[in-house]
């Protein structure tokens, strides 16, 4: 079978004509030239009043578009080459309704109704972009509306309607019945009614919400997302959370408080991986995530850092190539009976285009139905995501700006009839709240405003990611000139948001409440007891054997020591909303480690080394006797980057330090406990400097100044400005990434094709044990 997405939309071609109208049916035309067969088709168009002047356009099996207007009644015929089935489409300026023509012979009625819509919707699945439907349909879609399959779509709506309540005992058929639609000068029967009823009926629509998951299906540590603080007096209390296989629990109940309910997800849910899915190259994660249930999800940064030939291919499915040890079916890749299936979630990339050809990489939006009402979503990440990415991951791909994406799709939406669109973007913001759920929101900052201030009154809701933060906001959008709900739910999979809408098909929505719902499990002593409206769950059991799948599979190469600490080395660490995260505005002795790795490790040796702090995702925990394994340095440095070398004077160095607090890093990165702002570079031992934290940030590029004079050392003697400076980065850093564009201006830019976790193993192998070395950075005020 033909999908819609494979089809090209094609140009219709306005032929003969049937036209409709109160006195009789007008001729023109009718009846194909050269003996092609023709349709004649009628009917009714109406909402529960008449569709009146609205555009009416019939597609026949083997046969070309034609048009008309219905009358005032709603009615209308029309004439089109072809043969049944046909598809009608109903267009008022402010929807678009549509239905089937079928049977034998060489006519048919079909009224448009809502409901008709709601069955076209059905023929293939409940997520079917029926406008989409419409402009693809051609002869080898026909077997979509054989009479089984229509008779099977009749019976899913009408039993849809009776169980919100209405009576349909005589409805016989939702196409072809009587339909006398209400106007200025006529009553409504029957049929027209029971539109009327169906249409202020409200229905109550639940999104389960997920971001940066970042393949964590075991629980993630205390200090890398595994904790939140709950509201609960004072301070708050916090709970342990996260797991797959507690996550899995919590959607299920969720789901069964609300049957109309969809998870969908605001990107990274892959990439930036602990060892157990990165060994898999995530397939483990898609494995995971597919049986909880996620349906649809926007891209985040991390899922181009392999390309976008690898994201097409989590996909669509289908084996990672063979290469070394890597490619090798059963022990990494293709672990579901030989075969690597894909991801039955829908990837969105509405602003991530296809260089070439002008396309998006992946579909831009997802409908999906519940009965009588739908809800649209538009995917889709930050327009800096070339900045958060190493070039080969965006090669070929163009970014666009984000709020026009989003304002043209939902207009879009909402003229084809969705009542409520939803936004899943990869870009997000801040608060200084203490404990989750606090909707209060204060402080909210972040670059996610920006985009929320330009999107138009089509958008109904925003839930967003990156920031790796938690919030529920009724955020004051300025050019919708209304409070739009905006949301987040952390990251690692340590909770999720459950968004409660109510839609009335005639109005679209009416109201939207969100709480975020932290996944507290069951089995920890210490969340026995939990504040009010909290609640603990235990493991599914079909997800739980599948972690444990994973988690052997991965266990021998995991397992294996590769040195000792002294005593944990974290990163520079903080609490916003009770989740604790990396503070990328500091310093941390995880990030100088790595650093000193790169130095040490880079072939030809180097002066100075940097490593951004976002690319940090974990602690070393310190556990008696100190072993650090294979499996813990990889999920501290998950992202297979290579290290490159290159040259910078001591000017540039002094710019490139600048950088880390000047425009628009100033803002990307906030921490309002300390006063910090910015992304601060993780330097090499020997580097050493002061920064004056009172002097102004968020400056242009260039004319920063909150280094002190005389401060910038290089092993306690002063950087010269006109020396040159071998620099060793990762192979992000070193193309410019987190804005730190001084890096693609350096001379003698080198990749080094040593993987970043190679040189980290081979320094704990040198140096251990390890303990966390001093700070070398030194902030004044």
């Amino acid at each position: 079978m033909k999908t819609i997405d494979s089809i090209t939309q094609r140009k219709g071609l306005v032929l003969s004509l049937c036209i409709a109208s109160a006195a009789g049916v007008v001729l023109l035309g009718c009846g194909g030239s050269g003996g092609e067969p023709a349709v004649s088709v009628n009917g009714v168009a109406a909402t529960g009043a008449a569709m009146s002047g609205a555009s009416i356009s019939v597609i026949c099996a083997g046969g070309s578009v034609a048009s008309t207007k219905s009358a005032a009644d709603g009615s209308y015929a029309a004439t089109a080459i072809g043969k049944l089935p046909c598809l009608i489409e109903a267009d008022d300026g402010s929807r678009k309704l549509h239905s089937v023509a079928y049977g034998t012979g060489n006519s048919g009625t079909a009224n448009v109704t809502p409901l008709t819509e709601q069955l076209v919707a059905s023929l293939s699945s409940d997520t079917v972009d029926t406008a989409a439907f419409f402009s693809a349909f051609d002869a080898s879609m026909a077997a979509l509306l054989d009479p089984t399959k229509l008779a099977a779509a009749q019976t899913l709506v009408l039993n849809d309607l009776k169980a919100k309540g209405f009576n349909v005992d005589s409805l016989k058929d939702l196409i072809t019945d009587k339909l006398v639609a209400k106007t200025g000068s006529q009553s409504g029967n029957g049929y027209d009614a029971l539109l009327d009823a169906v249409a202020a009926k409200p229905v109550n629509v639940r999104l389960i919400a997920m971001n940066d998951f970042h393949g964590n299906f075991a629980p993630p540590s205390a200090s890398n997302g595994g904790t939140m603080v709950l509201p609960n007096g004072g301070a708050g209390q916090s709970v342990t959370v996260g797991g797959a296989a507690y996550l899995a629990t919590l959607v299920k109940n969720l789901k069964a408080q609300n049957t109309n309910s969809i998870v969908v997800g605001a990107g990274d849910s892959i990439s930036a991986s602990p060892f157990e899915s990165m060994i898999t190259h995530d397939e483990a994660t898609v494995d995971i995530l597919n049986n909880i249930g996620l349906e649809v999800t926007s891209v985040g940064n991390h899922e181009f850092d392999r390309g976008s030939a690898e994201l097409l291919r989590i996909q669509n499915g289908g084996c990672y190539p063979a290469s070394g040890t890597q490619g090798v079916v059963g022990a990494d890749t293709c672990l579901v009976n030989g075969i690597y299936p894909g991801a039955k979630f829908k990837y969105l990339a509405a602003n991530v285009n296809v260089t070439a050809t002008g396309k998006t990489l992946l579909p831009a939006t997802y409908i999906k139905r519940f009965g009588t009402v739908s809800v649209g979503f538009i995917g889709l990440t930050f327009q800096g995501t070339p900045t958060a990415v190493a070039a080969s991951g965006i090669a070929g791909l163009e970014f666009k700006e984000e709020s026009a994406v989003i304002n043209q799709y939902a207009a879009k939406l909402k003229a084809n009839g969705v009542n409520a669109v939803v936004v899943l973007i990869h870009q997000g913001g801040q608060t200084t709240a203490t404990t989750i759920n606090d909707k209060t929101c204060p402080g909210f900052a972040g670059d996610i405003t920006t985009i929320v201030d330009k999107l138009s009154a089509d958008v109904d809701m925003v839930v967003s990611g990156h920031t790796h933060q938690e919030y529920v906001c009724n955020y004051p959008a300025k050019a919708a000139k209304k409070n739009m709900l905006l949301t987040s739910t952390g990251y690692y999979g340590g909770a999720v948001t459950a968004v409660d809408m109510v839609l009335q098909p005639n109005k679209g929505m009416v109201s939207a409440s969100a709480n975020t719902e932290p996944v507290i499990r069951a089995d920890v002593a210490g969340n026995a007891t939990l504040p009010s409206g909290f609640t603990s769950v235990a493991k599914d059991a079909t997800i739980d054997g599948l972690v444990t799948k994973y988690k052997s599979l991965s266990s021998t190469l995991a397992a294996q020591s590769v040195g000792t600490i002294t005593s944990s080395i974290n990163r520079a660490l903080m609490t916003v909303a009770g989740v604790t995260g990396r503070d990328e505005t500091a310093e941390g002795a995880m990030g100088d480690v790595i650093a000193d790795s790169y130095l040490l490790g880079v072939p030809g040796g180097a002066d100075i080394a940097f490593t951004n702090p976002g690319g940090v995702r974990a602690d070393l925990s310190y556990v008696a006797p100190g072993n650090v394994t294979y499996a813990a340095l990889n999920t501290v440095e998950p992202f297979g980057n290579t290290l490159s070398t290159l040259n910078l004077t001591g000017a540039q160095l002094l710019r490139l330090l600048e950088q880390q607090w000047e425009a628009p890093n100033n803002t990307a990165k906030t921490n309002a406990a300390t006063g910090a702002v910015g992304r601060l570079l993780q330097p090499s031992s020997g580097l050493t400097y002061t920064y004056d934290n009172n002097q102004p940030a968020g400056r242009p590029v260039g004319q920063g100044n909150r280094i002190v004079p005389g401060s910038l050392k290089l092993k306690g003697v002063a950087i010269d400005p006109a020396k040159s400076y071998k620099i060793v980065t990762n192979s992000f850093l070193a193309s410019g990434g987190d804005n730190f564009t001084v890096m693609a201006t350096g001379s003698n830019i080198t990749d080094t094709k040593m993987l970043d976790l190679t040189a980290l193993i081979a320094y704990f192998k040198a140096n251990s044990p390890v303990s966390p070395p001093a700070p070398r950075v030194t902030r004044l005020n």
